[in-house]
């Protein structure tokens, strides 16, 4: 039990792993390049969300913290825990969007339209959170494909819609869109995302294989009282 409970924490703390290093990697750059700035410097940022040797570290942090809780967990349990991993994968990807686009908000001076350029410029946030969505599908497959739900298949396109919601504002600020209703527009595509993704807490969630093993009673006849018997007269 404690070498689980502990093969749970490291892998935890690698899934974190990522997001942790971004910020400290951001900070540091923040501090060396705008020294005392309120704002983080789009140089900085660019620097951070474009470095290679970032995305490597998250993909590997991201492989072995998998690989660490599937191995430490019981041969019989090991289905259902690569199952719950595909669900930590794709809330990891909505955090690593949120913090990427608050970071390029920040260095575009909280200008909406001038912070998503800066965030598809940095290509490797949008690029890693694609991945490891990518891959949170091929852990789980049937669940995805093979007995895929309606429900199931509206918090796909919900993650997808909340991912591309900066991409079609961008592409219709380069069709000369107005502001304003290019604004209102990916606004509206990021909310219908975040209604479909978050609608269901149970993404990729089996029942129990207790509660589905569970034998149901069949329910007991109920029995008719039996007539009294008339006794012969003597």
């Amino acid at each position: 039990m404690a070498s689980r409970d502990l093969a749970e924490d490291i892998s935890f703390f690698l899934y974190m792993a990522p997001i942790i290093a971004a910020i400290v990697y951001g900070a540091y750059e923040w501090n060396v390049i705008g020294h005392g700035s309120s704002t983080m410097p789009g140089v900085a940022y660019l620097i951070v969300s474009k470095s290679p040797y970032l995305y490597l570290f998250s993909i590997i942090a991201i492989c072995a913290a998998l690989l660490i809780d599937v191995r430490g967990a019981p041969v019989q349990e090991r289905e259902s825990v690569v199952v719950s991993n595909a669900t930590r994968l794709q809330i990891l990807s909505i955090i690593v969007l949120i913090v990427s686009f608050a970071a390029a908000l920040s260095s575009a001076s909280y200008d909406f339209g001038n912070a998503v350029s800066v965030f598809i410029a940095g290509r490797y946030a949008l690029i890693f959170a694609f991945s490891i969505v990518f891959f949170s599908l091929l852990l789980a497959p049937r669940q995805m494909i093979g007995t895929a739900k309606l429900s199931s298949v509206a918090e796909i396109i919900g993650l997808l819609l909340l991912a591309a919601s900066p991409v079609v504002f961008y592409a219709e600020s380069k069709i000369h869109i107005e502001f304003a209703v290019g604004a209102i527009i990916a606004i509206i595509v990021a909310i219908i995302g975040v209604y479909l993704f978050f609608n269901n807490t149970k993404l990729l969630q089996r029942k129990s294989p207790q509660t589905a093993k569970l034998p149901q009673k069949d329910p007991q006849p109920i029995r008719q009282p039996e007539s009294a018997t008339p006794r012969p007269s003597p």
